[in-house]
């Protein structure tokens, strides 16, 4: 018998692409970066899991910054492409796209290099604590008619 409703998983994605920031009024050097993405997110235990469909989702979205200058595609033309910027813009995109995928994003981490991580996390944040709850009453659904059907064919 299943003891847990949602599974969580965890994978990393990479962003190579340039940037320049801003300080003080001086443009800064471009520079290159592999940005790492490290996204969790809980599926219904009940629902096989296509890592492949997600990491396509969020490829798909990165595709257009790839080996560019962030500074030069929207919005980072206007925006600073910092860490935190960048994820600030990202995160809501990737929670809608991992949504329409059957996921719920709870967190990701980005990092610019293995010592520089920016955490952007959904737990607390109202829609995620609903979409938590919908997928809560799903997976306990499916284990309450599992059990049903169990009884059914013991009979």
């Amino acid at each position: 018998m299943r003891n847990d409703a949602l599974r969580e998983y965890k994978f990393k994605l990479y962003l190579n692409a340039n940037h320049f920031v801003i300080f003080n009024g001086q443009k800064g050097e471009s520079h290159p970066h592999t940005w790492e993405f490290a996204i969790e997110l809980l599926v219904d235990k009940d629902k096989f899991i296509m890592f492949l469909d997600f990491e396509k989702a969020i490829d798909d979205y990165l595709e257009p910054f790839q080996d560019k200058l962030l500074n030069d595609i929207k919005p980072f033309d206007t925006i600073i492409p910092t860490l935190e910027n960048m994820l600030d813009y990202f995160a809501p995109i990737f929670y809608e796209e991992i949504k329409k995928i059957g996921g719920l994003l709870i967190k990701i981490e980005a990092s610019e290099t293995p010592s520089r991580t920016y955490v952007y996390s959904f737990r607390g944040r109202d829609e995620y604590l609903n979409d938590l709850n919908e997928h809560m009453n799903t997976a306990l659904s499916n284990i309450v008619h599992s059990i049903v059907e169990e009884s059914l064919d013991e009979e």
